[in-house]
């Protein structure tokens, strides 16, 4: 579950400048004064912080996450222990889905 929450914060980390270009350029279209994304970064960039603008509402996005996916994951061992399933038997669910998919089954 923290390796999951830890993957969360790092994929939140990745995709945060997208998600923020990506919501500023919808907010911008809407407002009428529509602008590209293109636009939107540069004005970031020369903004005072710089590059660092491009993270602005990280933290709550990271807390985010780390606790969605540390849940995910929390969840997933719990109940793979809860039915007392093994690394076996996921591996025959895999074995019979590449049966099906080749026409053998």
């Amino acid at each position: 579950a923290l390796s999951g929450a830890i993957a969360g914060i790092f994929g939140a980390f990745v995709s945060h400048p997208a998600d923020l270009i990506l919501t500023l350029t919808s907010a911008s279209s809407r407002g009428g004064d529509s602008k590209n994304w293109q636009e939107i970064v540069r004005e970031l960039l020369n903004e005072d912080g710089g590059v660092l603008n491009l993270f602005a509402g990280f933290p709550a996005r990271a807390v985010f996450f780390f606790l969605v996916i540390g849940l995910q994951f929390f969840l997933y061992d719990y109940v793979k222990v809860l039915l007392n399933v093994g690394s076996d038997d996921l591996t025959l669910v895999l074995d019979v889905f590449y049966a099906v998919r080749k026409g053998l089954v």
